[in-house]
């Protein structure tokens, strides 16, 4: 193997089969084979089983779908606010500055702390729960918002203004037109974020939600349910963002 080598297309989707082949065999044979307990590890057979439970007896259709709009509505409220204000900030140093003491320390922001101040301030419905999703995304995709507008070439502003743009036109038709790729890389990538937290999110009163059924399989000590949950999370991480990728590649096509 080369350093950085190209690899086809052919050769990509043969490693990848390869690699969940092994994955899953590896699984097998720790599983059945007695290596490590099914309290533990449950088999894939276990796991398997256990989505007929999930589904009749502990809705796990419309749990999916409950987690689904409120990850999604954090998710669409941290980029109408994150985009807008990251291009301001990433056009304007000054404005960067006077943010920047107060927005770059939450990055280290304990997310989970903040459960019981926002059932304080949002109370226990849905809203607390999309106000929590909200806040762990816009925390990171902010600054990778910021950094997209900066990482605009400094020669296309150059050039844009020696054919006599204005200050307005740099910015809609070379800075916002320059960074918008990046931005939405960066959305693909805190797409998942919503997901992480839903457990977190969904801890209190959440009659419906797959974070709450994880928290309530783990209670009961069905680690079953809890792998089979899992698994349906990245199955929806992963559809999400494939379309997210997608979009991406129709709309930024120019920028390959």
């Amino acid at each position: 193997m080369e350093v950085r080598g190209p690899v086809t297309r052919g050769r990509r989707r043969q490693l990848a089969a390869a690699g969940v082949a092994v994955f899953i065999g590896l699984w097998c044979v720790l599983s059945y084979g007695g290596i490590v307990p099914s309290v533990i590890l449950p088999s894939p057979t276990d796991v398997l089983k256990a989505f007929p439970v999930l589904h009749f007896e502990e809705a796990l259709v419309r749990s999916a779908v409950a987690s689904f709009y409120r990850v999604t509505m954090g998710f669409l409220l941290a980029a109408a606010v994150a985009i807008p204000l990251g291009i301001w900030m990433g056009t304007y140093p000054p404005v960067k500055r006077f943010f920047f003491p107060m927005l770059d320390p939450l990055r280290f922001l304990p997310i989970s702390a903040l459960v019981p101040l926002f059932i304080v301030w949002f109370g226990i419905d849905d809203m607390q729960k999309i106000a929590f999703l909200f806040v762990g995304t816009i925390v990171y995709l902010l600054p990778l918002v910021v950094e997209a507008v900066e990482g605009v070439e400094e020669v296309y502003l150059q050039t844009a203004t020696t054919l006599g743009a204005s200050q307005g036109q740099l910015i809609r038709h070379v800075l916002i037109p320059g960074s918008l790729p990046a931005i939405g890389e960066a959305l693909r990538v805190m797409n998942g974020i919503g997901w992480t937290y839903v457990i977190l999110a969904e801890v209190i009163n959440a009659p419906l939600g797959l974070g709450a059924l994880i928290n309530v399989a783990g209670k009961r000590g069905h680690v079953d349910q809890i792998f089979a949950l899992v698994l349906v999370i990245l199955a929806i991480g992963a559809a999400t963002d494939f379309i997210i990728r997608m979009i991406n590649q129709r709309l930024f096509a120019w920028a390959e």
